[in-house]
């Protein structure tokens, strides 16, 4: 359990089933210095009231399984942030995402598959971005008043 505090880890990783989940229940800055592994059934879970700022230092990311868990549904309670060596970062599994990606210098691969649709809600800053699957991006506009800035700007779009 994550409550209102700074913690730091060398890496984190986590697989199972759906009891295995970390819960933020305060407002959480966690930092990894390696890479952060999410699989099977696992989660990090945000607490309704709660959140996590998330800072990677590893090469790469993989949020799998159930990912992460916004219990309050705002795209202001979960940001990762990719700092200049986090090269990749990977979202697959069963789960929508609803937060914050700054990670400039980072792949970004949002995997689903089969019938399902996905919705990606909040906003991402990365240097490339590859939706493979039925995805929903949708930029959270709340965004925009938190941080004092009015809009988002689209550098450049390739649909394949």
């Amino acid at each position: 359990m994550l409550a209102g505090a700074d913690y730091s880890m060398s890496s984190f990783s986590m697989s199972g089933n759906s009891n295995n989940r970390m819960l933020v229940t305060g407002h959480a800055r966690l930092y990894v210095s390696g890479n952060i592994s999410i699989s099977g059934s696992a989660s990090i879970q945000i607490a309704p009231g709660a959140s996590l700022k998330l800072y990677a230092a590893g090469s790469s990311t993989s949020l799998g399984g159930n990912g992460i868990g916004n219990g309050s549904g705002l795209a202001t309670n979960f940001s990762y942030y990719g700092l200049p060596s986090n090269k990749s970062v990977t979202f697959n599994g069963n789960a929508a995402f609803v937060g914050t990606i700054y990670a400039p210098q980072a792949d970004l691969s949002l995997g689903g598959g089969g019938n399902n649709s996905y919705d990606f809600v909040g906003a991402s800053v990365s240097a490339t971005a590859k939706l493979n699957g039925h995805f929903k991006f949708h930029y959270d506009e709340a965004l925009g008043k938190a941080t004092g800035d009015a809009g988002f700007v689209v550098v450049s779009w390739n649909e394949y």
